[in-house]
């Protein structure tokens, strides 16, 4: 068994347990962990054993991945201390590390890098890429701008395919799945490599499933549609393919290719959505909109929960993207102390979602009167190239460090539109009547990024003591083209982004490190502005503090570590009514509106108690609220002329929250502050040959947390079973698995649109119990 989730240890705990003895230096070669219960990282371009790396990295490996029943990026948050995913379906992924929520979750990028083998990905549709192929998961938190650069603000996500290893032979697998709700799985992976210096690898997955939530909506099976929902809601159908080559054609050369495409046809997320106007609410003020109410404007408490089904109109056709990545890269050892290497990406993809956000989506009309309305968005392509050109320094003494350059330039198209269809009334025709549009955004955005990048190491004589130091100073030139007004906006972001690092050994099993590292997110542009000081909003930093440790106690058998933080986040970015705009109902614009702190704790053990049992557990908790002064502008907003018949007031009415938008010494919203996990494993041999069996439980918790910045509205606590069985015999292996085994009905997450003609709450649904078997044969 290979479960490793690592954080650090809190100084102040650490030293509970941790006797001081005679330190020596740690190994960081990948060939000298010897401890099979370990896994190996590349977090800082250098294969390590995760136990000696001074970064809080939480790492699944294949078999983690396999034995964890993890599918998405929404189970590696079950099990990640400090670190959530919020699906809202319609390609809108959101990674959360340590509190740090985006409030505007359509912004293209968010406050979490995501990099498939090292090329970043630059579009939240894209980042959820599933499991499939994967060689490893590693989550890294705390900033990581000074590393990994653009928009590495809370931390960074490393998928790690599988791809060609020279190794001088033949080798493969087949897998494939079968499971509830139609889950048809099938792929495979072949590795051809018959000598020492060249290797091809290929590898093809196919996904299939019906979703696990019944669809109420009497059409949702019976209309023949080229895009939409059929039968249950939150299916997919999905593919992925990647070839790649090693080539070792001189000694200390090295080059290796790859492309890796994926094909996403994914249905919108069991959801539902609740409006101000239909009186589906209990708090905040009480308002007369068109004529409809009075009615209260928000909810307080929990959000409602799900009831056994959900009513989804099947012509919304979630997520359809295909995304290509193209991987080159070349090393050289210049000397034995000396590495050269360049790293070229691409990637390239397009994108056409499709959900609903009706609260009555039989009937409709709500929105738009007598219409079903669907949003279009985003609906585009992306098209990115990145070179890296690093020197790498290490003579295996008291210094090593590294050199280099980073260039990246490419264009995203965006486009945004309201559809309004007709309600259905014949399965004959799924599109009765004309529909109309409104096209809400349609926008070009050209990214340059020019940085230089350097760290340098220093380790003690006697190699107990390291200190180390990264910086990198970026120029992000954002270009913006509204092209529904023929308005261009341009500026560049300029920023210096340090890190600093202390390690001590305390012993050969103790690892004391203190952090400090900034983070940096570029700002952005606002077309729609009427103001030219409001057409650009700044970017966003936060200065993080961490101190930890890391302990290998019992011959490997335990493992203890943790991390405390603090951040101090600056120039939060807020969506905002425009303040000089006549109409209130104006297309919102980005502000930079107020500031945030946060302070957590993680921790996380693993105790391998007999050669056949052993247990982990992770937790987490965060204390993260706005500073005092930082203003929602949202829960201000207001219609009209006060004591006219046709004034609307702000949402919030003193009582339950300020009307001026003041959310100052508010909780960050979106964000659970409280995670843990456990798992028991009990494995052993089958007879005395090459057969062993496996049987697994995982439990996961997670608080409550509030829906938005006004902090009314909550999203209820969960409590999650999954477990697993498997047996190997020789090359053969098979596992059952269930996920969601006491099939709880939960809401995962949830937005909130707060307008002056009313308020808005979509609220997703956590998928409900599955289980299924998967076989795979090794060669």
């Amino acid at each position: 068994m290979r479960v490793q989730k690592v954080s650090l240890l809190a100084l102040a705990a650490a030293t509970g347990f941790v006797i001081p003895s005679v330190a020596v230096a740690q190994t960081s070669e990948a060939a000298e962990v010897d401890d099979g219960n370990i896994i190996v990282v590349t977090a800082r371009n250098r294969a390590e054993n995760i136990q000696d790396v001074p970064l809080a990295i939480t790492a699944f490996d294949a078999e983690d991945i396999s034995r964890q029943a993890i599918q998405e990026l929404d189970d590696v948050a079950r099990f990640t201390p400090g670190f959530s995913f919020e699906d809202f379906s319609g390609g809108i992924g959101t990674p959360v590390i340590r509190g740090q929520a985006q409030t505007r979750v359509t912004a293209l990028e968010s406050n979490v890098s995501t990099f498939l083998d090292g090329i970043y990905i630059p579009r939240a549709w894209a980042v959820d890429l599933g499991t499939t192929s994967l060689q490893r998961i590693e989550i890294v938190k705390g900033p990581q701008s000074a590393r990994y650069g653009r928009n590495a603000f809370a931390g960074a996500i490393n998928y790690i395919p599988r791809k060609a290893e020279i190794t001088g032979e033949i080798s493969g697998e087949i897998e494939g799945t079968i499971g509830s709700d139609e889950r048809y799985d099938i792929g495979g992976f072949l590795n051809f490599s018959v000598n020492e210096w060249f290797a091809i690898a290929g590898s093809y997955e196919y996904s299939s499933f019906d979703g696990s939530w019944d669809n109420d909506h009497p059409f949702a099976d019976s209309l023949d549609l080229d895009r939409g929902t059929s039968g249950n809601v939150g299916g997919r159908d999905n593919q992925a393919i990647s070839v790649s080559a090693a080539f070792k054609p001189l000694d200390g050369v090295r080059l290796e290719a790859s492309y890796n495409h994926f094909n996403r046809k994914e249905e919108a997320r069991a959801n539902r959505y609740l409006a101000e106007v239909l009186g589906d609410f209990n708090c905040g003020s009480n308002r007369t909109i068109f004529g409809v109410g009075p009615n209260p404007a928000l909810i307080c408490g929990d959000l409602p929960a799900p009831g056994d089904s959900v009513i989804v109109d099947p012509r919304a056709y979630g997520v359809h993207s295909k995304t290509g990545f193209f991987r080159a890269n070349l090393e050289i050892d210049v000397s034995d102390a000396l590495t050269f290497s360049y790293l070229f990406g691409n990637v390239n993809g397009d994108v056409d979602i499709a959900v609903s956000g009706e609260p009555e989506p039989i009937n409709c009309g709500t929105l738009v009167a007598g219409r079903c309305n669907f949003q279009n968005t985003p609906v585009g392509s992306m098209d990115y190239d990145s070179h890296e050109v690093r020197l790498n320094f290490d003579n295996s003494g008291q210094f090593r460090g590294a050199i280099g350059v980073y260039y990246s330039d490419g264009t995203d198209i965006t486009t945004f539109t309201s559809n309004n269809l007709n309600p259905i009334v014949s399965a004959d025709d799924p599109f009765p009547g004309d529909p109309f549009a409104f096209l809400l955004g349609d926008t070009t955005t050209d990214t340059e990024i020019k940085s230089i990048f350097g760290e340098i190491h220093w380790t003690s004589a006697n190699g107990a003591l390291r200190l180390g130091a990264e910086g990198r100073y970026s120029e992000t030139e954002i270009t913006a083209i509204d092209n529904r007004r023929s308005l261009t906006l341009s500026d560049t972001f300029k920023d210096f982004a340090p890190r600093f690092t202390a390690e001590y050994d305390l012993s050969d099993e103790s690892l004391l490190f203190a952090t400090v590292a900034k983070g940096s997110k570029a700002g952005g542009f606002n077309p729609t502005a009427l103001a030219p000081e409001n057409q650009v909003f700044d970017k966003e930093t936060n200065w993080t503090f961490e101190i930890g440790s890391k302990n290998t106690f019992l011959g490997g058998d335990l493992r203890l570590n943790g991390s405390i933080y603090y951040t101090d986040w600056r120039d939060v970015v807020i969506n905002s009514p425009d303040p000089d705009a006549t109409d209130p109902n104006a297309t919102a614009i980005a502000q930079n509106l107020g500031g945030a702190s946060i302070y957590g704790i993680e921790l996380d053990a693993f105790y391998q108690i007999t050669d056949n049992l052993s247990i982990d557990a992770t937790f987490s908790h965060s204390e993260a609220t706005y500073d005092d002064g930082t203003i929602d502008q949202r829960f201000a907003r207001t219609r009209g002329t006060p004591g006219t018949p046709f004034f609307i007031s702000a949402p919030c009415d003193d009582v339950v929250c300020n009307s001026n938008g003041d959310v100052g010494g508010n909780d960050i919203e979106r964000t659970p502050p409280t995670q843990a996990s456990f798992g028991i494993q009990w494995e052993g041999e089958i007879g005395s040959g090459d057969s062993n069996y496996y049987l697994r439980t995982d439990f996961s918790y997670q608080s409550d947390f509030f829906a938005s910045t006004a902090n009314v509205g909550t999203i209820p606590d969960r409590f999650l079973v999954n477990g697993s069985a498997g047996v190997t015999f020789g090359n053969f292996s098979v596992n059952a698995w269930i996920r969601n085994a006491f099939d709880k009905k939960y809401v995962s997450n949830a937005f909130v649109v707060v307008l002056p003609f009313g308020t808005t709450y979509g609220e997703f649904f956590g998928e409900r119990r599955t289980f299924g078997l998967t076989g795979k044969v090794n060669f």
